[in-house]
């Protein structure tokens, strides 16, 4: 099956946090990494988010420009999330020329079918400065939680807010009082499309997260708005119609149309039909975000892609997840909170945190971290119970035999720990058993967090079967049984595991003699299972003291 990935794009005005990497980047990767194991055709594009007024705001104070900041915070973050084993098909960067075209090419639709409005609106002015303010150098209390509000949009509570809502706004630049003054905009008609988004939320939302479906579904009860396309800012796109030269598309705008733009880049380089993948009803569409950015792909960009009426690919499935916070803070660029992705590699390895973070996915609620549940983690779980028992069964079988001995283990008597192990009615790893089919349903499911519980469980299990058939004490036959079933208990691991952490699955696979690109999901078995030399493993993960 052919299936288009897509993660929230990182606003990079700042290095990303953890918070972003598990909210969006993280869990889509996951998914990608799965799906490719399963034999689907997938692409997996992302972009740096590189406009909007918080470049401008981060570059004035660098003494640069915001292109500058834009482009060095791309690249920088490039190698980031290459290091945190981020494995996009394509991530580009939504100042390019192929996002810029795509942008006009939906601006212009979507005025020519009469989607777009002007209206004279009151924007924020500030008379120190003596220009217009976009909404991101305004800030203020939030009317609904009393948390720092960003422009339009509440930085604690997420919720979307009218800047002339705003409790005791001011000027980020000067720190003075704002204004409001006159100015001509252009908005999207989002009342128009009511009965087609509700149409549209109706057929898929039922394979949405349970939190993408509650965010959407408040918005959509509260009547939809108009929204601004155009405003009053240097940094972005101009807008491509005459009379609003002095004016930039919103950020809001162009970032979510970067998917298209990036997924053409791609197809341009790889001799692939762009059709193929938002124009084709046989791709399935995967959305990555935190709730806070639910709305813009629940709502607003199907709005975009529908007035286009072009038969643009809506999202098939959504899933937006809670917040990452550092002992119950929000991780925040801008406020400084949380580890941001680079001071996390320099303390450890990828796939420590990529285990970890999984294990914290916020699924439905938020989480909160901490660096005790972080070491908690890696210790008790990750080094003790995965490492521990792929180190034991590996050395155990490279010592006696240089490799896992190849048995017909249909032949012979059956343990009652084998039955355990080989059998599908006892629920736990058979070919057909129920362990590996929970496993995978939680993969399919996005519910990453299940997952690697139940992984851990199977670890667990797997560990016990070794322990308690003591095969130290064995005969030469029965030591090679145990050795074989064992030795197929770590490749099952691996594999369940390479979608989280795929260096240390590519680790086990080395000492197997397996080439990673051949691996499969299916090949998740016992019987008729793995076989042949490995080379002597060495300890795979290290305590945190």
């Amino acid at each position: 099956m052919r299936k288009l990935i897509t993660s929230a794009l990182p606003y990079i005005h700042g290095i990303s946090h953890l918070g972003n990497i598990v909210g969006s980047m993280l869990p889509a990767d996951v998914y990608a990494r799965f799906c490719r194991l399963r034999g689907d055709d997938v692409l997996f594009v992302c972009g740096s988010d590189s406009h909007g007024t918080m470049y401008e705001v981060t570059a004035a104070k660098m003494k640069i420009t915001p292109k500058e900041l834009a482009y060095k915070n791309h690249e920088k973050m490039k190698e980031i999330l290459k290091k945190f084993e981020l494995n996009f098909d394509y991530y580009g960067i939504t100042d390019s020329d192929a996002n810029k075209e795509m942008s006009f090419h939906i601006f212009n639709k979507l005025d020519r079918n009469g989607y777009l409005k002007e209206e004279e609106v009151e924007n924020v002015y500030c008379e120190k400065c003596s220009r217009f303010l976009p909404d991101r150098w305004v800030e203020g209390k939030c009317p609904s939680c009393g948390g720092l509000t960003r422009g339009d949009q509440c930085d604690d509570c997420g919720k979307l807010i009218d800047v002339k809502d705003i409790e005791e706004p001011y000027c980020v630049l000067c720190k003075s009082k704002i204004a409001f003054r006159k100015t001509k905009h252009l908005f999207l008609d989002l009342p128009k499309f009511e009965n087609e988004l509700s149409k549209f939320v109706d057929d898929k939302s039922k394979k949405w997260s349970k939190l993408a479906r509650t965010e959407t579904s408040g918005f959509l009860k509260n009547g939809l708005k108009q929204r601004a396309v155009t405003r009053d800012a240097t940094w972005g796109f101009k807008v491509p119609k005459e009379g609003y030269e002095n004016k930039i598309l919103y950020v809001w705008f162009d970032a979510p149309i970067g998917y298209l733009a990036f997924t053409k880049e791609w197809c341009e380089k790889n001799n692939q039909k762009f059709e193929d993948w938002w124009q084709n009803k046989d791709t399935e569409l995967t959305q990555f975000m935190a709730k806070d950015n639910t709305i813009f792909h629940s709502i607003i960009f199907p709005s975009m892609l529908i007035g286009c009426k072009e038969n643009w690919k809506l999202a098939d499935r959504i899933m937006s997840c809670g917040w990452l916070k550092a002992k119950g803070i929000k991780f925040s660029k801008s406020r400084g909170n949380g580890l941001t992705t680079e001071e996390a590699l320099e303390k450890y390895p990828a796939d420590y945190w990529r285990f970890v973070l999984i294990s914290l996915y916020p699924e439905q609620n938020d989480s909160v971290f901490s660096m005790e549940i972080f070491n908690e983690t890696i210790n008790n779980e990750f080094a003790d119970i995965i490492g521990n028992f792929v180190h034991r069964v590996l050395s155990f079988c490279y010592s006696n035999f240089g490799e896992i001995p190849k048995v017909d283990i249909s032949k012979g008597p059956i343990t009652k720990g084998e039955n355990m192990i080989l059998t599908s009615s006892a629920g736990l790893f058979g070919n057909r058993g129920e362990k590996k089919s929970i496993i995978t349903e939680n993969f399919i499911d996005c519910r990453f967090h299940e997952a690697l519980k139940n992984i851990i469980h199977y670890a667990k299990l797997s560990n016990a079967y070794f322990n308690n058939s003591e095969p130290w004490k064995k005969d030469e036959e029965e030591k090679k049984r145990i050795s074989y079933i064992a030795g197929n208990l770590v490749k099952n691991l691996s594999i369940m595991l390479y979608p989280i952490t795929p260096k240390f699955s590519e680790q086990i696979f080395d000492y197997l003699n397996i080439k990673p690109e051949a691996v499969k999901w299916g090949d998740i078995k016992i019987a008729n299972g793995f076989s042949g030399k490995i080379n002597k493993p060495e300890p795979l993960i290290k305590k945190i003291e």
